[in-house]
């Protein structure tokens, strides 16, 4: 297929802005007057207060109002809501989840991410624990594209930022019980209020998430895929001038949920069901997570503002045990503990003279990442018993270190040239250096050390500036354009996974990225409805992935692919077309593949050409909410959402056993609002259309693993709340 360049993105969103442009002019009158403008909109992706029709970026926003409508609990919840991002419905446990943008992402949970997730301003290091759920949210937002020069951590597809409320001055509390099928029990829980008026205000916040599993297991006869998770926040809020402004943030979660249990092909007796896993692995996992921040901002004066955010946290994972194959007999197991601290450090100083806005910032990463993994691998497909065979398996234990340092001096400057033009250039200067600390042993069966594998370390340091430059032009009040070229920067590392010395030294290369954007934020008939566009095109080199070497046979290798390639169109509605109804709608079309992808599936097989992993060509959502005209006390609001995708692979030889085929999704919610507004009941539905495709799935002819993963099956929930 023929590539688009950045200039036939250039003609084709101008085109349409002028379009669009004169559609503003003449808005269209509705019959009675009376409908209402659709929401504005208010971001702070720029590091300050905008309206998200006047950012000149990609972005996905999603206020109060709508997580409701939606009963969006969780970053899962938003799977199939945002163009081109694909969140993996289901994960190796309940709060790691792996996310691909653009058609570019991590499979490999334990890898770093290329969509930098922020809570509160502040980077979650790890994909594992990054599943958060949420509690008193004001908004959330999903940056499309590199973002370098507005953020401290660098991030080459993207960032997700979670923003919770911030403790007023107002007394508030809030509570809600929901309790569903499989058992499910949801209560989430807040009061927040002043402790010294004007000058001291807090809030505390609790959920507590179970739910019995939907899968059976026989092998251990009992179900499996269950959820338990206990989550906490407390804030605490000084504001002693006009000018100061500190908090105080402490995060705390208990996950006790079941690692995932997948589901063989091969089953018992040739009768396969999909909610039947045959895995002999209890699959226990206890995660224990902390995190606190502060955050200080001071106005120097009426054009700059000081920001500090000081963050340390870190989770402890041990024991997590899973089964890789889903079948009762020795495949694939791991028995594994995980450790991860860090500390974050950063100073933003921003500025707004009036024609010229600026951000700027200083930021520091330490982290540890501790990994003790204990495998045991069948070493082909042939069906044996490792007592007696013990020379089929491999008993292996990966025991290592990866600290990381980073630094980085980022800033972007926006001058507004005309009423209409602004030029917006932005530079990122990141320098990381890697330790990699091995001691690798030789297992038994029984999970005895009985010798030494590999023993070491290595270390590397990355470098990059990585620069930005746009232009918005503001075709009418309710038109802006914009055009971005930008390069992004994922740094390398070592193979966590190395069994060899010489691999387990040798470094792999950072992943780099030409993005090429142009987009259209628009406001039609009369601020009834709001349609943006965004077109892009990506040009990756040395993208991060596993692979074959022939120098090494039988072994997986983290390194580099060589070169890749994306480009994709994505567009956002909504429409306010009466009081009563709000329709909102979403389309992503993206093509990715690799360009240079040689010995992806051993020696000689190679992905040139193939699909990037977990890219649907297609990403279509809607929904709608409204406010039925019933005559009961109070009053009852519908909402409905629906989600679909095109087929999607999970490996790069791009077999039939390794896709997903096009499927949908349908949610909905009704809520009525009791004639006193702080009681309402709602009742919500995921998966109504209880579809049971497949959503993922793992091939490994050479060991005999063949799995799937499905959706959760059609669940319900009846919610009271209650808020003051």
């Amino acid at each position: 297929m023929p590539k688009f360049r950045s200039r036939d993105l250039l003609l084709l969103s101008s085109s349409l802005a002028m379009a669009g442009a004169a559609q503003a002019a003449e808005p269209a009158s509705s019959a009675d007057g009376a409908a209402p403008a659709v929401e504005q909109v208010i971001v702070t992706a720029e590091r300050r207060a905008t309206d998200l029709q006047k950012t000149a970026i990609a972005i996905s926003a999603f206020g109060q109002q709508v997580l409701a409508d939606r009963k969006i609990d969780n970053i899962r919840d938003l799977s199939g809501q945002i163009p081109n991002l694909s969140i993996s419905r289901v994960t190796i446990s309940h709060t790691t989840q792996t996310y691909a943008l653009r058609g570019v992402g991590e499979a490999d949970p334990i890898q770093e991410p290329v969509l930098a997730v922020y809570v509160d301003d502040v980077y979650i290091p790890r994909q594992i624990g990054s599943m958060v759920e949420f509690n008193d949210l004001e908004r959330i937002e999903v940056l499309r594209g590199p973002q370098g020069t507005l953020y401290g951590r660098n991030s080459s597809a993207g960032a997700l930022r979670i923003i919770t409320r911030d403790p007023g001055q107002n007394l508030r509390a809030k509570a809600e019980v929901g309790l569903g099928n499989y058992g499910a029990v949801d209560v989430r829980a807040l009061i927040e209020g002043p402790l010294v008026a004007d000058k001291l205000s807090g809030s505390l916040s609790y959920i507590h998430h179970e739910r019995d599993g939907v899968t059976f297991d026989p092998t251990l006869n009992h179900d499996v895929n269950r959820i338990n998770l206990d989550a906490f926040r407390a804030k605490l809020r000084w504001t002693p001038t006009e000018r100061l402004d500190a908090q105080l943030t402490v995060n705390a979660l208990r996950d006790r949920s079941d690692t995932r249990s997948y589901i063989p092909v091969n089953q018992p007796g040739g009768i396969f069901r999909n909610d039947r896993s045959y895995a002999e692995v209890e699959p226990v996992q206890d995660l224990d997570q902390i995190s606190g921040s502060l955050r200080v901002q001071y106005e120097l004066s009426e054009h700059l503002k000081l920001k500090s955010i000081t963050a340390y946290g870190g989770f402890n994972l041990n024991p997590v045990a899973y089964d890789n194959d889903g079948e009762a007999a020795l495949i694939q197991k791991n028995l594994i503990h995980y450790n991860d601290q860090y500390a974050t450090q950063e100073v933003q100083l921003n500025g707004d003279f009036g024609d010229v806005t600026f951000t700027s910032g200083l930021f520091y990463l330490h982290e540890r990442f501790f990994v003790q993994r204990d495998g045991y691998s069948r070493r082909n497909a042939q069906n044996t018993d490792p007592v007696t065979t013990p020379g089929n398996y491999s008993f292996a234990r990966a025991h290592n270190i990866t600290n990381t340092d980073a630094y980085a001096v980022f800033g972007e400057a926006t001058w507004k040239a005309t009423d209409r033009l602004s030029l917006t250039g932005g530079l990122r200067w990141t320098n990381e250096k890697k330790n990699f600390v091995f001691d690798n042993k030789v297992l038994n069966l029984a999970g005895q050390v009985v010798g030494q594998s590999i023993a070491g370390q290595a270390d590397k340091t990355f470098s990059a500036i990585t620069p930005k430059v746009s232009a918005q032009y503001q075709w009418s009040d309710e038109v802006l354009q914009y055009v971005t070229w930008s390069k992004g920067f994922k740094s390398g590392g070592f193979d966590n996974r190395a069994t060899r010395l010489d691999l387990a030294t040798r470094p792999f290369a950072p992943e780099n990225v030409d993005s090429h954007e142009t987009g259209l934020k628009t406001e039609l008939f009369d601020r009834r409805a709001r349609l943006n566009l965004a077109a892009f095109y990506n040009d990756y080199k040395d993208l991060q992935v596993s692979y074959s070497d022939p120098a090494y046979p039988g072994n997986s290798i983290r390194g580099n692919a060589g070169k890749a390639h994306t480009y994709g169109v994505e567009i956002e509605g909504d429409v306010r077309p009466t009081e009563r109804l709000g329709l909102q709608a979403s389309v992503g079309y993206l093509f990715a593949v690799y360009d240079k992808y040689r010995n992806a599936g051993g020696v000689g097989v190679n992905a040139d050409g193939h699909r990037l992993l977990n890219s649907p060509r297609w990403s279509l959502s809607g929904g709608l909410t409204y406010d039925v005209p019933i005559e009961i006390p109070g009053s009852v609001r519908l909402g409905l959402n629906a989600q679909w995708q095109g087929k999607a692979y999970f490996n790069a030889l791009q077999r039939p056993q390794d896709k997903a085929p096009a499927q949908g999704f349908l949610n909905g919610s009704i809520t009525w609002t009791t004639p006193d507004p702080r009681w309402a009941v709602q009742l919500s539905g995921r998966n109504l259309l209880d579809s049971d495709k497949p959503v993922s799935a793992t091939y490994t002819p050479s060991t005999g693993v063949y799995y799937r993963n499905y959706p959760d099956p059609r669940t319900f929930l009846v919610t009271l709340k209650y808020a003051l």
